[in-house]
């Protein structure tokens, strides 16, 4: 599907467990600069239906987490979007912006393949899929073994 771009918010717990995530299909999305801004408005709107009021979004696209960071919007295919994020920004008491490497960020790529397949957008607002929770352990089992 040229144009469809799913994008998924994972919520974690200050012992950093899973907790909830949505997937979401963005229809017409003209590329993933777009996409990867959507995740992060998505994420935000995600975080205030939950009720969370101190979050820290991440995002792997670096240009996109420089953009949302600046507080000049410029000229940019997003600055709707971003200006909306700022916008959004206001409900929370803290909200922190952080770039990840796609490595890091696999449990929000597995559930967006799930979203993707199934075609609909999801919200979980008590755990995530078996698939996303295995990603999550094995992650967690690399981590471990690292450190």
């Amino acid at each position: 599907d040229t144009g469809l771009a799913t994008t998924t918010v994972l919520a974690r717990d200050y012992k950093g467990e899973v907790v909830g995530g949505e997937t979401y299909l963005v229809s017409n999305t003209a590329d993933s600069f777009v996409a990867e801004a959507r995740a992060c408005e998505r994420a935000l709107v995600f975080a205030h239906k939950m009720g969370f009021r101190r979050l820290e979004v991440e995002g792997d696209a670096l240009s996109v987490i420089k953009n949302i960071r600046s507080r000049e919007v410029g000229k940019s295919i997003i600055r709707p979007i971003i200006f909306h994020i700022h916008q959004l920004n206001k409900k929370f008491e803290v909200v922190t912006f952080n770039f990840v490497p796609r490595k890091v960020n696999e449990e929000a790529h597995a559930l967006a393949i799930e979203g993707r397949r199934k075609g609909v957008g999801q919200i979980w607002t008590n755990g995530v899929p078996e698939l996303v929770q295995t990603v999550v352990r094995k992650d967690w089992i690399e981590w471990e073994q690292k450190t």
